[in-house]
């Protein structure tokens, strides 16, 4: 109790501290829907009409793309293997809202997240009423977890991964949030570091299972022909032998690429780069960036008379999968140049693609622990180890495929975390229910 009142005391301040910040981004992405004042908790008459339809639904939250995808997936193959189960998506980001948007179940609301004010929660969970609710990866929010117990509300925390720096942050405050851990019926980790990292913060549990990582679950990418970019990318580069591709970029990365991309084409002139940076509001700096180095590129949304340039800059949301469909070697960012973290590397090595990727890839150490150990990415270190080890797929088509087919491989040995997951869902329901 003295933990609820400590945490809502401070959250209103420290919430107003950062809406400055909060309302620049909203700016910069857009709000992207009239269904925003979700995350105050309010909702349109429609929304309601949609949500008092459904008996105690299981409510899934995801933040952003990754997780939204990752959830997509779990909620399909569910669906599949039990029809009755009535799935509400809340998520967090404008970004992801979109996502869900376009590719959104059959029979599926979908809601943004509530910020964890009281009233916010409250209204939401009135309006949603779930059975269970299942959060992906670690997304700990009190109020959201407290109200929600408070209610009846079987929680669950799936696909959980927990960095070293989160951990030791959670650790640190251990008397406030083990509490939250503790009321969860079940938590779903990726792997057997992750669960010591959470022992660290709960102790030993029986409710704490290996399930891996849903990413491996991702199914290959079907791209439509009339959603192809391939005609588009041709028109662009006109000439051209192969395409790179660097994938969510961050600051600092861009630059990068672009000098080893100069030092490429002098020995391959016919190598074309697609640069993509991860949040599509920093395009005009990254346009800078390209000019500063005398090439001559095309923007995705922009002037499209412009061809046989060097560049396409991708300066839109939610394509990205349909131009790594049309490269031939990947880059994937936030793993460089003092970027941490890094991203979902499955994605590009499912269409077939050599991924390569920086050493500072914490947030998805064990997907590429798993690549690593087949040799099936390339990490590299350096700027001068990415220029050596692209030069190296250029000239070498039989390198190329053999690594790209390892990656495949390596994916489909690892999947399976999806059904484990849903059968220890499904037995928790049983338990709850007898």
């Amino acid at each position: 109790m003295i933990n609820s009142i400590l945490y809502n005391l401070i959250f209103i301040p420290a919430f107003l501290l950062y809406l400055p910040f909060f309302i620049k981004r909203l700016i910069q992405r857009g709000v992207g829907t009239a269904d925003f004042g979700e995350r105050f908790g309010l909702f349109s008459r429609e929304k309601k009409k949609l949500l008092v339809r459904y008996k105690k639904p299981v409510m899934i939250h995801a933040v952003s793309v990754g997780e939204v995808i990752a959830a997509l997936n779990f909620m399909k193959r569910w669906q599949e293997r039990d029809s009755s189960v009535q799935f509400v998506l809340s998520v967090t980001t404008t970004t992801g809202h979109a996502m869900a948007q376009e590719k959104l179940l059959p029979g599926t609301t979908l809601i943004y997240s509530p910020l964890d004010f009281l009233w916010s929660v409250q209204s939401t969970l009135k309006q949603v009423n779930p059975a269970m609710l299942v959060i992906f990866e670690v997304e700990i929010w009190p109020n959201l977890i407290r109200q929600a117990k408070k209610r009846g509300v079987v929680l669950a925390l799936v696909n959980c991964r927990m960095s070293d720096s989160s951990s030791t942050g959670y650790a640190r405050f251990k008397w406030f949030f083990k509490p939250l851990f503790d009321a969860f019926e079940l938590i779903c980790a990726q792997s057997s570091t992750d669960i010591q990292r959470l022992a660290a913060i709960t102790g030993s549990r029986k409710r704490t299972l290996l399930c891996n990582t849903m990413k491996f679950d991702q199914q290959p990418p079907v791209i439509e022909e009339s959603e192809s970019r391939k005609p588009f990318v041709e028109k662009v580069f006109s000439d051209r032998s192969l395409i790179f591709a660097a994938a969510s970029t961050h600051p600092g990365e861009e630059e990068m690429i672009l000098e080893v991309f100069k030092e490429l084409q002098s020995d391959h002139p016919g190598l074309k780069l697609i640069l993509t940076p991860r949040h599509s509001e920093r395009s005009p700096e990254v346009e800078r960036i390209i000019h500063s180095h005398g090439l001559s590129y095309a923007k995705l949304q922009g002037d499209h008379s412009q061809t046989g340039v060097d560049v396409l800059l991708i300066n839109t949301t939610g394509e990205l999968i349909n131009f790594l469909a049309v490269s031939d070697i990947v880059f994937v960012g936030k793993s460089m140049c003092g970027n941490h973290g890094g991203h979902n590397i499955i994605e590009p090595a499912l269409l077939g693609k050599v991924v390569i990727h920086g050493s500072n890839m914490e947030n998805f150490q064990y997907v590429v622990d798993a690549f690593q150990e087949e040799g099936a990415s390339l990490m590299v270190n350096n700027k001068k180890e990415l220029t050596e080890n692209i030069s190296q797929l250029l000239v070498d088509d039989q390198y190329r495929r053999e690594i790209a087919g390892k990656a495949i491989k390596v994916v489909e040995k690892y999947r399976g975390a999806i059904d484990k997951t849903i059968d220890s869902l499904q037995q928790l329901q049983f338990r709850e229910q007898e």
